[in-house]
């Protein structure tokens, strides 16, 4: 990503979130939008935002609700072992110091993330959807062929719908996305 960028655009710092190599308060804020996952210690990283930054705000996904989301419940039951181990949200926002707020989800978002489509499920058999999402390069392209086939299966047969109807009339939903704000 760092090779993308214009020669013009701010300076660019290659860092991890846990050795950040900034000095305490150096920043009035500092953001993390769905990368947490990705760390090799969360806490860590976490802690290092806290301390070079005034506030913090931390865009995360609760795992214990991962199991909630059909997406996960019925076709991609994967996504709870590539999570295993990593901190609860309680941990996450222990080590912030922060609040916990929910973030509803409006049925038309098209920002991408894997919650995104919770009421298009037909966005998850465009290729060009999942490419934008991580967890399937990080399952591999068994499970998502896999998934691809069953939630094709069921939703031309009406079973997505049939087990999902609860969705279809909801504007926005609680699937799992949280917000986590210090400072």
């Amino acid at each position: 990503m760092r090779a993308q960028r214009p020669r013009e655009a701010a300076p660019c710092v290659a860092a991890t979130a846990e050795s950040l190599p900034f000095a305490d308060g150096t920043f009035d804020a500092a953001m993390a939008v769905a990368t947490v996952h990705h760390w090799r210690d969360p806490i860590t990283g976490l802690r290092e935002l806290r301390r070079v930054a005034a506030r913090v705000v931390v865009f995360t996904f609760d795992v214990e609700g991962l199991a909630r989301f059909w997406l996960t419940r019925d076709y991609l039951p994967e996504l709870a072992d590539l999570v295993a181990g990593h901190p609860s949200l309680s941990d996450q926002a222990r080590a912030l110091d922060a609040s916990v707020v929910p973030v509803p989800i409006p049925w038309d978002c098209a920002d991408g993330f894997p919650e995104a489509y919770w009421r298009r499920p037909e966005a998850y058999l465009d290729d060009d959807v999942r490419r934008g999402m991580s967890i399937w390069s990080r399952l591999g392209p068994d499970i998502e062929h896999r998934v691809v086939q069953r939630l094709g299966d069921d939703l031309a047969s009406g079973r997505w719908a049939a087990r999902n109807r609860d969705l279809l009339d909801l504007d926005t939903a609680d699937v799992g996305l949280r917000l986590l704000i210090a400072g």
